[in-house]
């Protein structure tokens, strides 16, 4: 592990119509951990594509792998242990900066 940020990266596959669904489910969990230490910040993506497979990534930073990892604690598997979790199936990693690019200036 490292004490660098990193980032958490989990797509989720919600089958078409039942986005507000997921998206409740989805903020119970989010509102536990923004209560966790090392929490920075997340972005949740809906696709707009619609018949894309995957239809939302949460993105979310955290100051440490460490702190990623103290905070998927009992709390949390009881939230994502509920049976409605099975209907939305996720895709998570951990991930770090490659590369990254930005406009040019005129």
């Amino acid at each position: 592990m490292t004490t660098e940020p990193v980032i958490f990266i989990n797509c989720f596959e919600v089958p078409k119509g039942r986005e507000d669904e997921f998206f409740a489910h989805w903020s119970e969990v989010n509102t536990y951990m923004k209560t966790k230490p090392g929490f920075v910040s997340n972005r949740l993506h809906r696709a707009k594509t619609p018949n894309a497979r995957i239809r939302f990534i949460n993105y979310v930073l955290w100051e440490t792998e460490e702190a990623w990892a103290a905070a998927h604690d009992e709390g949390f598997r009881a939230l994502v242990q509920k049976p409605h979790w099975r209907d939305f199936p996720p895709i998570p990693a951990i991930f770090e900066v490659v590369s990254e690019s930005y406009a040019q200036a005129a």
